[in-house]
C-alpha cells in the first residue's frame, strides 16, 4: 500500500480519523466500528476494522476499511457526510474465500477514484454522485457512491 494515494482538485488525503478497537475473539465483533475523530468517538459507525484511506472530499469524508482477516480479505468504501452524522453510502467488494486486499487508490478528479488491489488485474471505478435517488426508502436504486470493474488495460 503507497503512503500517500494521488489525489485530485478538491480532494485532500486526511489522518484525523480513526476506528475504534475491538476485543475478544474475532468471531464476536460487531461488522461496524465507530469512528474516532481528533481523539473523540463518534456514535456514527462504519463497516470494517481497519482503516486504510481517508479524504476529504466536496461530497463528504470517503473512508476506505478492511475487516483485517487475512483468510478473507474485503474492502468497504464508505462516504460519510461533512456533519459527520450521517453515512451517505457504502460499497463494499469482496467473496468468500477470497482476498480483496486494497493497494492504492488514484483519483481522477473529484468525484471519480480507482482502487486497485493486490494480486487481481482488475480495478473499480467510484463515482461520487451529488445525489442518490430513493424511493420508499430504498436508496440502492441509484446510490451516491456507484462502482464498476474495469480492466487492467483501460485508461480513465
Amino acid at each position: 500500500m503507497n503512503d500517500e494515494p494521488t489525489s485530485a482538485s478538491g480532494v485532500t488525503p486526511i489522518h484525523r480519523f480513526t476506528l475504534e478497537k475491538h476485543h475478544g475473539p474475532y468471531e464476536s465483533w460487531p461488522p461496524a466500528s465507530r469512528l474516532i475523530v481528533d481523539g473523540q468517538t463518534l456514535p456514527l459507525a462504519i463497516p470494517g476494522y481497519a482503516l486504510l484511506f481517508q479524504f476529504d472530499t466536496p461530497s463528504g469524508y470517503l473512508f476506505a476499511t478492511d475487516f483485517d482477516c487475512p483468510f478473507e480479505e474485503a474492502a468497504a468504501f464508505v462516504l460519510v457526510s461533512k456533519n459527520l452524522q450521517r453515512v451517505l453510502a457504502v460499497r463494499q467488494i469482496g467473496a468468500p474465500y477470497c482476498s480483496f486486499w486494497l493497494d492504492d487508490i488514484r483519483w481522477t478528479d473529484s468525484t471519480h477514484f480507482i482502487a486497485t488491489f493486490a494480486d487481481d488485474p482488475n480495478r473499480w471505478l467510484f463515482t461520487i454522485r451529488a445525489y442518490g435517488i430513493t424511493w420508499r426508502g430504498l436508496r440502492w436504486l441509484c446510490p451516491r457512491l456507484m462502482m464498476r470493474r474495469i480492466g487492467a488495460s483501460r485508461h480513465v
